[in-house]
């Protein structure tokens, strides 16, 4: 079996009502429609945060049936660039009026989990510079108006104690050697 590398690509989220699904993916996240038409009998639209690296990167389908009880999906995961554009997340989804909107800190980023209209959960993350071994899920106590600086420093108080803290990118030569050694 290859094991080559692989990122996340998109989501294709089926949906009860296309409309508001796709008027809360592009009013209230942010997202740009790419495309959108009937493709299999449902209609279906491509939306992207970053269309200068990806036509899409969710894809909403009409068509959902059954029970609204929840799915299998546990959420899906968009990377933000810095620890300001978390907040500007957060501050739109509050401003929009979503609900359970919740602060999580995971040591090694920073989210903010959400649910979309249909109750898909959905997170906005931002990669902090350090490791900590997974899983960590603990209430966000770091001030999202403060400087990266200054939550890089309230992520070292908090966890630089734990023995597996380290830089990031020491984490990832450690698991690049790992797996050169493993295959090599």
């Amino acid at each position: 079996m290859h094991r080559g590398q692989a990122t996340i690509s998109h989501v294709v989220l089926y949906c009860y009502d296309f409309k508001r699904m796709l008027d809360f993916y592009t009013n209230v996240l942010g997202f740009q429609l790419s495309d959108i038409g009937r493709a299999r009998g449902n209609d279906i639209c491509f939306l992207t945060l970053d269309p200068e690296t990806d036509h899409h990167q969710v894809a909403l389908a009409s068509g959902r049936q059954g029970p609204r009880e929840a799915g299998a999906l546990n959420h899906v995961a968009f990377r933000v660039k810095s620890l300001a554009e978390l907040r500007k997340r957060h501050e739109g989804l509050k401003q929009a009026g979503v609900d359970s909107v919740e602060l999580i800190t995971h040591g090694s980023w920073l989210s903010v989990y959400y649910r979309d209209v249909e109750g898909n959960r959905l997170e906005f993350f931002w990669d902090t510079p350090y490791y900590v071994r997974q899983p960590v899920v603990e209430p966000l106590d770091i001030d999202l108006n403060a400087s990266e600086e200054e939550a890089w420093r309230a992520l070292e108080a908090k966890y630089g104690r734990d023995p597996s803290f380290k830089p990031m990118a020491e984490w990832k030569a450690e698991a690049a050697k790992a797996k050169s050694d493993a295959t090599g």
